[in-house]
């Protein structure tokens, strides 16, 4: 039986889902551990999905290193047959973090669809959070 706070999730996720025409949408934290998931999952729950979010500070540091960036906010990889995912950090102070993973086709938008989502999570999940210090575990 799900939670109160899965079904929210879940139905963050699944609006999104059908506003963007998205395939898959899910919630994890950045080990990969899965929250909540909801669209096309096929034989899997959307793991396979979560373990990317280890790759996100790996890029984001060399993006800083190499590349001069000041601020990355997501993390987009395409893949050869035209499927995108899209990995963007919840704004929430906490460890572990918390991640969006979004797979959609190659031409489609996201970012609107993506902010929507986040704004409307993280009052849903921040309370969770509570009590963790993101500066003591780190």
């Amino acid at each position: 039986m799900r939670s109160g706070i899965e079904l929210g999730v879940t139905s963050i996720l699944e609006a999104m889902i059908v506003m963007g025409g998205y395939h898959r949408a899910l919630v994890c934290t950045e080990d990969g551990l899965l929250v909540a998931s909801a669209g096309d999952g096929g034989a899997s729950g959307g793991e396979d999905l979560a373990a990317f979010t280890s790759l996100f500070d790996t890029v984001v540091e060399r993006a800083t290193r190499d590349l001069a960036f000041r601020s990355v906010d997501e993390v987009t990889l395409l893949d050869p047959d035209g499927l995108r995912l899209v990995i963007r950090p919840l704004p929430i102070e906490a460890k572990p973090r918390l991640f969006l993973v979004v797979r959609l086709p190659k031409n489609t938008t996201w970012r609107r669809h993506t902010n929507q989502a986040c704004s409307r999570l993280v009052p849903l999940l921040e309370p969770l959070t509570e009590g963790t210090d993101a500066d003591a575990v780190a």
